[in-house]
């Protein structure tokens, strides 16, 4: 395994802020967010998995007449990782398109939950 200097890894973090700066964070907000938080690509692929497996749950869950997905919220932010704040990872994913009809349920159970 090779072994990177110091000044080397700073350099890449440095260029990795700028890049940071350039992303269009309106197009790719989920990314763009994955990038704040330093995710990994297993965090990111980890998230979107989780994202697909909820998705067919709650398809399931409305053909059996479920009207509450709470537990779907429930599921999402026990699997979430930590560094991504849950509010503002929702968010992200409906921006970007992602899942968007399960992100605007657990937006929703959410939003109940904290008017509790």
């Amino acid at each position: 395994m090779k072994v990177y200097d110091e000044d080397y890894l700073n350099k890449l973090k440095f260029q990795h802020s700028l890049l940071l700066k350039m992303i269009d964070k309106n197009s790719f907000p989920f990314f763009s967010l994955a990038l704040e938080k330093d995710l990994s690509e297993r965090e990111v692929e980890q998230v979107l998995t989780l994202c697909e497996e909820l998705q067919k749950k709650y398809e399931e869950q409305c053909e059996l007449g479920f009207v509450h997905h709470t537990p779907l919220l429930v599921h999402f932010v026990g699997m979430l990782p930590e560094k991504l704040p849950i509010s503002e990872t929702l968010s992200a994913l409906k921006a970007q398109s992602l899942y968007t009809d399960l992100i605007e349920v657990l937006q929703k159970a959410e939003k109940r939950i904290q008017e509790e």
